[in-house]
């Protein structure tokens, strides 16, 4: 009887021995490096700002740094090759551990208008010998998006005896077209705004269209988004506008 239980009792600790077993060390995932300031700007009076690129990975990393024109076009993000703005280094390689100071650095005057828009892309490049998951056909790679924003002459975030600067002037509007309803927000100020916890509120509730990050209205664009299923059809739009949560934004005609 011993005997013929055996067999079951090494597959159960065949079974109890590959669960505790230590698995083999995953290859680092794409998203882990960590990158600030979230939001850098180069300020009227600067030449250039400073951007940090961090590896808390295991293996080490090569990334490329680009630097876009940044438009709205249509409702939509548009970007272009330009030359006003580089990231220098273009192309670093971080050790686990290390960082790496990246310089955005205007090669032209400060612009003529109060803010002028760029994306900053920050692109993970494959190298090989990198590892790669099992079964794997290409190499993972990742990207990075952020803005950045030069200023004109002057204009100083902190400073009282400078410009300070430009500010959004927002308008909004419910709507719909063929795909469905949507928000529309229009821009007629001189600077950019960063729109989070996005929410249409009524007098019977909250209607939540982001818990964070909703998008940006670029000076003199107008940006749609869909709105979900069971949104409310009315009311007025509460969000926080570049961190300040009392802006106001104005309800415009539908």
């Amino acid at each position: 009887m011993k005997r013929a239980l055996l067999p079951a009792v090494l597959l159960i600790l065949a079974i109890i021995l590959l669960a505790i077993a230590p698995r083999p060390a995953a290859a680092q995932q794409p998203g882990s490096i960590l990158i600030w300031p979230i939001n850098p700007v180069i300020e009227g009076d600067d030449r250039a700002a400073a951007l940090w690129l961090e590896n808390p990975g295991k293996t080490a990393v090569t990334l490329q740094v680009r630097v876009y024109a940044w438009a709205q076009q249509d409702g939509r993000d548009a970007y272009a090759p330009q030359d006003e703005v580089l990231g220098t280094p273009p192309i670093v390689s971080i050790q686990p551990g290390e960082r790496q100071l990246v310089r955005l650095t205007r090669t032209t005057p400060p612009p003529a208008v109060a803010e002028k828009p760029y994306r900053v892309i920050v692109d993970e490049i494959p190298t090989s010998d990198a590892p790669a998951a099992p079964g794997a056909a290409v190499s993972f790679r990742m990207r990075y998006s952020l803005p950045l924003f030069s200023y004109a002459q002057g204009a100083r975030r902190k400073d009282k005896a400078k410009a300070a600067l430009p500010e959004p002037a927002l308008g909004w509007r419910l709507g719909s077209d063929a795909s469905g309803r949507f928000i529309e927000v229009r821009n007629k100020g001189a600077g950019h705004a960063r729109l989070t916890d996005v929410a249409l509120v009524t007098g019977s509730g909250r209607s939540p269209l982001a818990d964070g990050l909703f998008g940006y209205v670029l000076p003199g664009a107008t940006m749609r988004w869909p709105l979900p299923q069971g949104t409310a059809t009315s009311g007025e739009l509460s969000a926080a506008v570049n961190g300040q949560t009392s802006a106001r934004i104005e309800h415009l005609p539908e």
